[in-house]
């Protein structure tokens, strides 16, 4: 069972539904996924956790426009299923559950449709934790009005207490459009639950919108009356209850609030603020003078922490002072009848030691850490550096101890938007302003080069070293701040990459958004690099599900990239296990050109995962054959047939002992629709294989590839070296010359050459000896000399090796021998290879007569 506990149910008959191979293959996706019988450990589960969010949407999509008006409760199950599993199929799977309901006009049962997206939608209201990265992410294609929100909620036939959530998470969003319909529309049902009472459900429901209107000065008017009718409508105890989180511990004593405590608690808070909003007011000069500024404060006594916290933070926002009205101050002194001296000064700025010496003598038990807990306040914010700089010169004045990182870093804020304006310039600021070598939970290191070089270039106060930090920066993401924490890691993905990177790899969140999308970016340029391996290594022990996501995230990356990445899991010995944890379509792919490398014994590895996974592996084993060859065009016929290139090459023998395996196996699939599919693709290889040698099919991919002019220069070349105008080691330098060249045409011709001389391969046993030696030494020479990448030299390789294969006595035995002497010194690099040859040297020995 996975996510919000459906249980699983016989799937219903559809009589109605027509499926293709595509659909009937993700309805057996969706079968093997969530069936009871499917182990979480095997392949379902993994397909669940790194699901292609556009496979998602594309199911999702199809199962709403392809519905009947009598199994809208079993679509609905089947897309609360995707949106139970996890983050990266609920977002698709709402996300295209919106986009059809806004064009649902078109659709031939629209209103059934509405009815299965209502499904949906209270599905995700009911129980997600997290509804604001959910809808924001759903909603971030949509034009978010009050038209199209009334228009939705309405529709979908919400409660009032439904709407009152999608309310608030859109009252809470980033984007402009959805906060003011979102205000709009929570304004509008607190109306409604005004004149009918008792609507709202949920303790929590309560608590929201009383904290929505507390942190709202335009809607603030409406909270006394909603507190009203509350009361009288809700039973007192769940009323108290309610509140509870909105009262300090002195006021808990009975739980049972007249009109008038209530009162009395709403004045408590009105004098926290008042006393905040008053130094702003005011300006620098309530500090100019000390007997005064005590004068002044006490008023205000007791200052409680809470009340103290609002000081410094109105204080701090207005330091970088506006055009100070000073005439502010000396009447607010005169009005409560403080007598000022004679010649009072004109300040420029805040006087700190003045503030801070007059606030601990008004209230010399201050805990400055519950002072910094308090900044968690509505309307709290640093709105620049100078402001930030100020307020810890205030904390620093009144405070010997470091600063607590935990009051900032360990949780989450109410006022989610203040803690990020902290944090955004706590991260930016210099050592001696604000420093994290103190955070409880730190980033060590096992590479001192990366840290020496990386700490110079962005760690000069050690953000990035926090794992406090980086944690509360991925909660708030995941809270409906993606924007901007997706902003602040710029400058750390830019100066301290693999920092960054293994700092997240510690951090375990909800949804695991921020981790990926700065995998997304790092990942990439790690793999690149050929001292990275270590690095890996240390990652893969840390977060093995986070590597293994990039790993899943790279094929859609270079060939190149993936062959690194394939000889980066041969190194760190993780190669089977990334081959067991990817979905069995990319295992196939990544094991076809491992064992290129010969890092794979790919003849043991397809009969062992065709005995786990059956049917299913046979059918992605097909798909791979078909793409290869045909593109998955359901034509197998040779103008279908793949033309010659480097990749369909590399996977060409791959192919082949794919067919060979699941023809040997076939006892093992219980389909008998596909074992007839798996014989009629092999014979249409087989078939189109015989068109081409014969010349019946499309001349080579390298004539229609480049132009006239450009294959008739490179086969001029080709003559000359052939006739003995041209040395081997003139043309090798030729080429080497072209390859690199900023001429396009140029580089054509070394293109068209490669091309040409890999397509000769097949020809050779035809050569004359003296010609056959001439291609050997240049084949080989093109390796030893680095002419040709990663990708085409794996194919260079295994030609090579497949020569050798041949008769002691065969021309083809020659060619490969010759090949090899060339690029003798370079097998150094190539263990893998060499084992390979030295077996194939000792079976020759054994073969000898004695």
């Amino acid at each position: 069972m996975c996510g919000g506990g459906i249980h699983h149910q016989p799937k219903p008959k559809r009589k109605n539904r027509k499926l293709g191979n595509d659909q009937n293959q993700r309805i057996l996706w969706l079968d093997l996924l969530f069936s009871p019988e499917n182990p979480s450990k095997h392949f379902g589960y993994r397909i669940a956790m790194l699901m292609v969010p556009s496979k998602v949407a594309g199911h999702t999509r199809f199962l709403l426009e392809s519905f009947n008006g009598s199994d809208v409760d079993s679509i609905a199950q089947e897309i609360c299923q995707l949106v139970d599993v996890g983050i990266e199929t609920s977002i698709p799977a709402l996300k295209t559950c919106i986009d059809c309901f806004t064009v649902r006009r078109s659709h031939p049962n629209a209103l059934q449709l509405e009815k299965l997206v209502s499904l949906v939608f209270k599905r995700v209201l009911n129980n997600s934790n997290n509804l604001q990265t959910l809808i924001s992410h759903a909603l971030q294609d949509v034009e978010v009005t009050d038209d199209f929100v009334d228009d939705l909620t309405n529709a979908l036939g919400f409660s009032i207490p439904e709407k009152v959530s999608v309310a608030l998470v859109l009252a809470d969003s980033e984007r402009s459009d959805a906060k003011s319909s979102g205000r709009n529309l929570l304004l509008a049902e607190i109306e409604q639950l005004c004149a009918t009472p008792g609507q709202l459900e949920s303790t929590e429901q309560i608590q929201n919108v009383v904290l929505f209107l507390q942190q709202s000065e335009d809607l603030s008017s409406h909270l006394d009356s909603f507190l009203r009718i509350l009361s009288s409508a809700q039973p007192r105890d769940d009323f108290s209850f309610a509140l509870t989180p909105f009262l300090s511990p002195q006021d808990h004593q009975s739980y049972v609030f007249s009109d008038n405590e209530i009162e009395a608690i709403l004045d408590e808070i009105d004098k926290e603020l008042a006393v905040g909003d008053l130094m702003g007011e005011l300006g620098c000069g309530l500090t100019a003078d000390a007997q005064q500024c005590k004068e002044i404060l006490s008023t205000f006594a007791p200052l409680r922490e809470a009340a103290i916290a609002r000081i410094l933070a109105n204080v701090a926002r207005a330091c970088p002072d506006r055009e100070d009205n000073h005439t502010t101050f000396p009447t607010f002194a005169l009005a409560l009848g403080c007598c000022l001296p004679t010649e009072l000064p004109t300040p420029r700025s805040w006087n700190a030691d003045i503030l801070i010496e007059t606030i601990i003598q008004l209230a010399p038990a201050t805990s400055w850490r519950k002072v910094i807990e308090n900044l968690d306040h509505s309307g709290f914010d640093i709105p620049n550096m100078e402001s930030f700089s100020f307020f810890m010169r205030l904390y620093k004045t009144a405070c010997k101890d470091p600063f607590p990182l935990d009051a900032v870093c360990a949780s989450v804020w109410k006022n989610m938007e203040g803690q990020l304006s902290f944090l955004k310039h706590a991260i930016a600021a210099p050592p001696e302003v604000f420093t994290f070598t103190h955070s409880p939970k730190k980033l060590v290191y096992v590479d001192n080069n990366m840290h020496s070089h990386e700490q110079q270039l962005g760690l000069s106060n050690q953000a990035w070293l926090s794992l406090d930090l980086l944690d509360v920066l991925c909660q708030l993401a995941e809270r409906g701040h993606t924007v901007l924490v997706s902003s602040l890691l710029h400058y750390p993905l830019t100066h301290c990459p693999k920092t960054l990177l293994l700092g997240m790899a510690h951090i375990k969140t909800a949804y695991n958004l921020i981790q990926r999308e700065v995998l997304s970016v790092v990942f990439p340029l790690i793999i690149t690099n050929s001292q990275d391996s270590g690095f890996i290594l240390h990652l893969w022990h840390q977060n093995a599900e986070l590597v293994l996501w990039g790993i899943l995230n790279a094929q859609n990356l270079k060939v190149d990239s993936i062959l690194r990445i394939i000889e980066i899991c041969h190194e760190l010995k993780i190669l089977s296990v990334v081959l067991e944890s990817v979905p069995v379509s990319f295992s196939i792919r990544l094991a076809a050109l491992a064992s290129l490398r010969g890092f794979l014994d790919i003849e043991n590895w397809l009969p062992n995962c065709l005995y786990v996974y059956k049917d299913t592996f046979a059918v992605e084993c097909l798909k791979f054959v078909k793409n290869v060859h045909f593109s998955q065009s359901e034509d197998f016929t040779s103008k279908h047939f793949h033309p010659s290139d480097p990749l369909s090459d590399l996977h060409l023998d791959a192919t082949a002992l794919l067919l060979k395996v699941l023809k040997a196996h076939d006892n093992v699939i219980t389909s008998s629709q596909l074992v007839e599919d798996i014989e009629k693709v092999n014979a249409a290889i087989l078939d189109c294989n015989s068109k081409l040698q014969n010349g019946e099919a499309k001349d080579s991919s390298a004539s229609n590839a480049y132009g006239e002019d450009v294959e008739a220069e490179a086969n001029a070349y080709f003559h000359q070296m052939f006739s003995g105008q041209l040395s081997v080691d003139a043309m090798v330098q030729m080429l080497s010359l072209y390859k690199d060249s900023l001429v396009q045409r140029e580089k054509s011709i070394f293109e068209c050459m490669i091309a040409n001389l890999f397509e000769e391969y097949r020809f050779f046993p035809k050569y004359p000896e003296r010609q056959l030696k001439i291609a050997s030494i240049l084949f080989g020479s093109v390796i030893k000399h680095q002419l040709i990448s990663s990708i085409t030299l794996g194919m260079a390789l295994r030609l090579v090796l497949d020569s050798l294969r041949k008769p002691a006595d065969s021309k083809m035995f020659l060619f490969g021998s010759k090949a090899l002497e060339q690029f003798v010194n370079r097998l150094v690099e190539l263990p893998q290879y060499c084992k390979t040859i030295f077996y194939k040297y000792l079976i020759c020995v054994a073969l000898i007569p004695s």
